[in-house]
């Protein structure tokens, strides 16, 4: 009898059988041990192996063994294969056949069947983790209706003019004439952020947040208060009124009703609403919304003071080029209207407001969204070849189920649903570990996320690890189910005792994808060190300040506590004198803006003996920074030439001024700056301050960021009208820790004025660690998971060679036998495994390259082409296949030949 006729007599029969799904699984595993026995039986007795198939055929039908075999299951029932085009009620029979039987082999499996969950539920949990802050930030659209309609509106020159700052705010008349002249947007608005004490009767001040806003603020961008209203546009122009709407906590917190008065720096404001609890507009800690006048004065000076940071709503049907359209065309009105302001290439630009709400943010989430996936398609390459050794394990049943009758379609389903089956453990197991991972990213998380709502495992996170575990089921069990469906399945039970060798196909197959996972492990790898090296750049980079052992505290003295001025300015001169006696105090500065919080305003001046710029030539520009004389020892910012602003420099002396490094060689290159004078805009109003001193320079703007040009003012002559002084911050330097004077400071404060609230209370060490969040937030979490990537390619690396050396260990023995020695047999495994590294850094180094040039936006101070990084990821590529390697290499050197000559 022919293997074929065998195959249709038992096709028949099982066509007559009524059995269940479980029980016709079992009987195809008996079967195949059956056949797999009998023939070794008869190999064994000499026969040869065309010899031992058909007596084992005819020996199998003639004894009735399948009927015996059947017997006890008669009652049961199994549907016939399904064909192609059957039924729908057939498929889902025949699924769940393949469910039932995916999860007896998973359980008799359980090591297996959990270290792939496991790996699985890292790739997947990680995933998950990071979707749910990129989908809060990035993709998920704003809180306000029909918001990608909403725009951010800045200023900007243009770069070719040198002005080293593209987007800033309007000056009032600037903001009147979007409003007026544009018609493209339904609503403008304007707002800025600013502090306020708010004082209670019988209690402490406190520092509030607060963001002034234009009447229709609310209108654009579509909001409503939960309870009372907002200003009208007669409120909004009248700055002697204060009205207040507070935020739901505020509101809360202070017990404030609609038509309650509080008091915002000594200023009674009327409460007129209260914005819902879910309302947050830019940052979640505003306590509070005040009108914000504009002056639309049509005055040189108001034309150049540019407070307003503006917002608009696009009107329906208008695209964004017709809008954009529109303000360029303000802008050739601007400069024909007002030449002496706008030859510069001053205008307008604008861009939706969800993409300015993020900034920055963008360019880490993308690329930590780049990683896990390398390290998920990593995961499903390690578990695929994983699979392929697996299944090889289970040719023979294959084979006897496809001379039952299975196609291969049917064969490879199976596979595709067990991989599946692996895929939703591990996607159950990754969604729990999801939720440990996001709450470890947001605590690393350096910013406030520029969202108003907690950021958690969502629905939408669930769907997308829906779609992860299916992606995932296909990816690791594609390939597996076909390699193992795609051998002749006559070919397995042909195969002789002593030759049952992998096909080359299936081992080529294992090759190439542990060359994958090497290849994308050199990418994480790359991006990884490229971070850290970054990262040691900045930490290495001299701010220009000693931060160690300095507390920082801002104190604001408003007009309403104080009209005057300079009045003003004595008090916080006060402070400063009773904080240098303070315990455990050393030496007290203050200063406008403290680096690293605040830059200081960026404005423009003259140079007394050099004509004023051309129109349309770069100017000369600097932050403005209003400092006492003991700023300098606090923060140990070194002098460079001249001196320091001292005492002397008090009102009614001659205004003075140090400048740092960087505007000496910009403005002053080749020549002595000390002894010349500047005046600021308008400059025949303005008075004359004479530089006397150039000290160091300072990266207020981070690390990553070199030092702007800055002048630092006299605090006590305030040259400068428009910035009176009224708010500082105190830099007090301590011997010790500097929270043990907080208390000592609040004491002194205190004393001077006990309204005067201490606010952003931080030591400097804490800003400084601050201020490198980010790039250390985007390398620890890159590096964790090119170090998942790099121990998951080891471990393939390890899976393959350890399969590799079961599989040739008959070769192994003829050649120990033959005479080759240990150290040819340790070198045999391990050259296999350098090997498999040499190509994928073959791969794997154009393919970094090529990537890595996209992350020049997060790095500093290193090349996207660093030859150091590189070697150093070759070097830890050949240490980890060195390791993994090690064990694979000692077994096979252990080989016994006599055993080997005997194996299988």
């Amino acid at each position: 009898m022919s293997r074929d006729d065998w195959a249709r007599d038992v096709r028949g029969r099982l066509s007559s059988l009524r059995l269940s799904p479980t029980r016709e699984l079992e009987i195809v595993e008996e079967l195949s041990q059956h056949l797999d026995d009998r023939w070794h039986e008869l190999i064994d007795g000499g026969a040869s192996s065309d010899e031992a198939k058909r007596l084992t055929l005819a020996e199998f039908r003639d004894s009735d063994a399948l009927a015996r075999y059947m017997a006890p299951l008669r009652q049961a029932h199994v549907p016939p294969p399904i064909a192609p085009g059957a039924p729908p009620g057939r498929l889902a029979a025949d699924l769940g056949q393949d469910l039932v039987y995916g999860v007896r082999t998973l359980r008799k499996r359980p090591g297996f069947t959990l270290v792939a969950a496991l790996t699985l539920a890292l790739g997947i949990g990680s995933s998950a983790a990071i979707f749910s802050v990129v989908n809060a930030v990035l993709l998920r659209p704003l809180p306000f209706p029909d918001s990608e309609r909403l725009m951010a509106l800045y200023s900007r020159y243009l770069p070719t003019t040198g002005v080293d700052f593209p987007y800033f705010p309007f000056s009032g008349p600037e903001f009147i004439d979007i409003r007026s002249r544009v018609g493209a947007f339904s609503g403008v608005a304007a707002y800025d952020f600013t502090n306020r004490n708010l004082t209670r009767d019988g209690g402490d001040a406190e520092r509030l947040l607060i963001t002034r806003v234009t009447a229709g603020f609310f209108d654009v961008l579509g909001v409503k208060p939960a309870r009372g209203r907002t200003f009208t546009e007669e409120e909004a122009r009248r700055p002697e009124s204060c009205l207040a709407i507070l935020s739901h906590g505020t509101s809360e917190r202070t017990f404030s009703a609609i038509g309650s008065t509080i008091r915002l720096d000594d200023q009674p404001c009327e409460v007129i609403g209260v914005m819902p609890d879910d309302f947050a507009f830019r940052d979640d800690r505003v306590s509070a919304w005040i009108a914000l006048p504009v002056d639309a004065a049509e005055t040189p000076y108001n034309r150049g003071s540019h407070p307003f940071v503006a917002i608009a709503r696009l009107r329906a049907g208008v695209t964004l080029a017709q809008a954009d359209a529109q303000l360029q065309s303000l802008r050739a009105y601007w400069a024909e209207r007002f030449p002496d302001h706008y030859a510069k290439g001053h205008f307008a630009v604008m861009r939706p407001l969800h993409e300015d709400v993020v900034g920055t943010q963008r360019d880490a989430l993308v690329l930590i969204t780049w990683a896990v996936l390398f390290v998920l398609l990593i995961v499903c390459v390690n578990l695929a070849a994983l699979l392929i050794s697996n299944t090889q394990s289970r040719r023979r049943e294959f084979a006897v189920r496809h001379v039952l009758g299975a196609n291969r379609r049917r064969l490879v389903r199976q596979l595709i649903v067990e991989a599946m089956l692996l895929a939703v453990l591990g996607g159950a197991v990754g969604l729990v570990l999801a939720s440990s991972l996001l709450a470890g990213l947001l605590a690393l998380y350096p910013h406030r996320l520029p969202v108003s709502q907690p950021i958690s495992i969502d629905h939408a996170a669930m769907l997308y690890t829906f779609a992860l575990i299916v992606v995932t089921g296909l990816l690791v069990g594609i390939v597996p189910a076909l390699q193992a469906t795609g051998v002749r399945m006559q070919q397995t039970l042909r195969a002789e005792s002593g030759t049952s060798t992998t096909p080359r196909r299936v081992v080529a197959a294992r090759s190439a994808l542990v060359v994958g996972q090497l290849a994308l492990s050199m990418v994480l790898l790359a991006g990884a060190l490229l971070l850290i090296r970054s990262y040691q750049y900045l930490q290495r980079t001299d701010l220009g300040i000693d931060p160690d052992h300095v507390l920082t505290f801002s104190i604001s003295v408003p007009p309403a506590r104080q009209r005057d001025a300079a009045v003003a300015r004595r008090i916080l001169s006060a402070i400063e004198a009773r904080l240098a006696t303070a315990p455990g105090v050393g030496i007290a500065g203050a200063v406008s803006s403290l680096p690293l919080v605040a830059t200081g305003p960026a404005d423009s001046f003259t140079i007394e003996g050099r004509p004023v710029p051309a129109m349309g030539a770069p100017g000369f520009n600097a932050r403005y920074l209003m400092a006492t004389p003991r700023l300098f020892q606090a923060l140990r910012i070194p002098l460079k030439r001249g001196r320091l602003i001292d005492e002397t420099d008090a009102a009614g002396r001659p205004f003075v001024a140090v400048i740092n490094e960087t505007a000496a060689g910009l403005y002053w290159p080749g020549e002595d700056p000390i002894g010349k004078a500047i005046r600021y805009y308008p400059p025949e109003t303005n008075p004359s301050i004479r530089i006397v001193g150039i000290v160091g320079d300072v990266r207020s703007l981070g690390a990553a960021v070199p030092a702007p040009p800055a002048v630092y003012a006299s605090f006590e002559q305030a040259p400068r009208p428009p910035i009176p002084g009224r708010n500082m911050t105190f830099v007090v330097r301590v011997p010790g820790n500097p929270v043990d004077v907080v208390a000592s400071a609040r004491a002194a404060v205190a004393s001077i004025d006990s309204g005067l609230p201490l606010a952003n209370v931080r030591p400097m060490a804490e800003i400084v660690a601050a201020s490198a969040g980010q790039p250390r937030f985007t390398t620890i979490v890159m590096s964790f998971f090119a170090a998942v990537a790099l121990l998951l390619a080891a471990l393939g690396l390890y899976g393959i060679l350890a399969y590799a050396v079961e599989q040739r260990t008959r070769e192994i023995g003829v050649r120990i036998a033959v005479g080759a020695t240990s150290r040819q047999i340790f070198r045999l495994i391990v050259g296999s495994a350098m090997g498999l590294v040499a190509v994928g850094i073959v791969i794997g180094v154009p393919a970094a390259l090529m990537l890595t040039r996209l992350m020049s936006g997060v790095v500093s101070g290193v090349a996207s082409t660093d030859p150091v990084t590189y070697v150093t990821v070759v070097a830890m590529l050949a240490a980890s296949a060195l390791i993994a390697s090690y064990l694979p290499a000692r077994r096979a050197t252990r080989v016994d030949p006599l055993i080997a000559l005997r194996y299988e």
